[in-house]
């Protein structure tokens, strides 16, 4: 049977792959330390890159995910502005905090809002029930406009009241955590836990948050919220140390403009400010944080990169050093497969393929440290 000019054409093509595959596994076989350190190198160079670039897109998902929660319908009234600080960080520290008569003025006059609340949290505090206790949890005191603001969600109980919180009664909703460190035996409903001595009846189990806004930021799994008088009748709130906010919820994304010219106008006029005056308050929301946090992940996504480029460069000149120093030494071997009919792209073809081979070998080594790494860490 005569074979075709295509099937011989075929026929030599794969031989010259097998071959030259072949020989380049004997070449890593025969120098197998020296093959090892550099597929070590090549992997190391892949888990750096690998391992920054997924740490740097994780940290954005997470941050946009916590800034996201925040609503893009609410305002945040505070002393301190989210997006800024720096240089003038001793301004903003030195303004008065925000009060409860701010707060009333806004809920009278304010307009196109579906909702306004005053928060404030005291931050350490330990947590006692039936024996058991839990320390450096937050505690928050909250208005009765929370429920629509945080949009919360109860597995257990409810909200407090509006005549709860108009009284300042003794009452308060836990997190999940709280609920369950307290009472294992999930009888926290209705039960009592104390504060700073203080008894307070648990109305409400909220549904589990999982982890905090941000990282490295409280859960709302491990905080206590009782009624904004409750919480004013335990502490100096005007103290440093306890953190206020007054947040506002806009009717709709559209209004949003509009309601926070209505905000400064009407927290310049409660404070008395005078035209020259700036503003001694910020207002916070979504999309400024989120713009300071772009700015921060483009600076880091551009070092990550910077860095992976000369990884790979560092990589790509150990392997040219390796093949130069391989080639110097089987200057003889060459030289005998020249003899024996060899043309010169099959020996060339021969040490490309040995490094293609360490870099994927090495390659894959450092995905597989990358993985263990991520099974490890979840």
């Amino acid at each position: 049977m005569l074979i075709s000019q295509y099937e011989y054409a075929y026929m030599n093509v794969l031989q010259f792959l097998t071959e030259g595959i072949r020989l380049a596994l004997k070449a890593i076989g025969t120098n197998r330390m020296r093959a090892f350190l550099t597929m070590l190198g090549v992997g190391t160079g892949i888990f750096a890159i690998t391992s920054i670039l997924t740490m740097v897109n994780s940290l954005k998902v997470s941050l946009t995910e916590g800034i996201a929660a925040l609503g893009n319908t609410v305002l945040f009234v505070h002393h301190w502005p989210w997006a800024e600080g720096g240089e003038e960080w001793y301004k903003f520290i030195n303004r008065p905090m925000v009060s409860y008569s701010d707060y009333q003025d806004l809920k009278q006059r304010l307009t196109h809002v579906d909702g306004v609340c005053l928060e404030a949290t005291a931050r350490g505090q330990t947590v006692r029930a039936e024996g058991r206790s839990l320390s450096n949890i937050e505690l928050g005191g909250v208005t009765h406009d929370k429920v629509v603001i945080g949009e919360m969600a109860f597995s257990e109980g409810r909200y407090f009241s509006e005549i709860e919180s108009h009284l300042g009664s003794a009452v308060c909703f836990v997190g999940d955590n709280i609920a369950k460190e307290l009472f294992p035996d999930g009888d926290a409903l209705n039960n009592t836990l104390r504060v700073q001595g203080k008894r307070l009846r648990i109305v409400g189990i909220m549904e589990r948050k999982g982890a905090g806004l941000f990282p490295g930021m409280p859960s709302e799994d491990d905080r206590v919220y009782v009624p904004y008088k409750v919480l004013a009748g335990m502490f100096n709130l005007n103290k440093r140390g306890i953190e206020k906010v007054i947040q506002i919820k806009a009717t709709s994304h559209e209004d949003l403009p509009y309601v926070e010219e209505e905000v400064i106008g009407i927290m310049r006029a409660s404070r008395g400010l005078k035209p020259a005056t700036e503003n001694n308050f910020a207002i916070n929301k979504q999309e400024a944080l989120m713009e300071r946090f772009e700015q921060f992940f483009g600076v880091l996504a551009t070092g990550g990169w910077w860095i992976s480029i000369f990884s790979i460069l560092i990589g790509g000149f150990s392997i040219a050093n390796i093949m130069y120093i391989s080639v110097r030494e089987r200057t003889r071997e060459i030289g005998v497969q020249k003899a024996l009919g060899s043309t010169r792209s099959f020996i060339l073809f021969q040490f490309l393929m040995e490094a293609v081979l360490i870099c994927l070998i090495g390659g894959l080594l450092g995905l597989w440290a990358v993985a263990l790494l991520a099974f490890l860490a979840s």
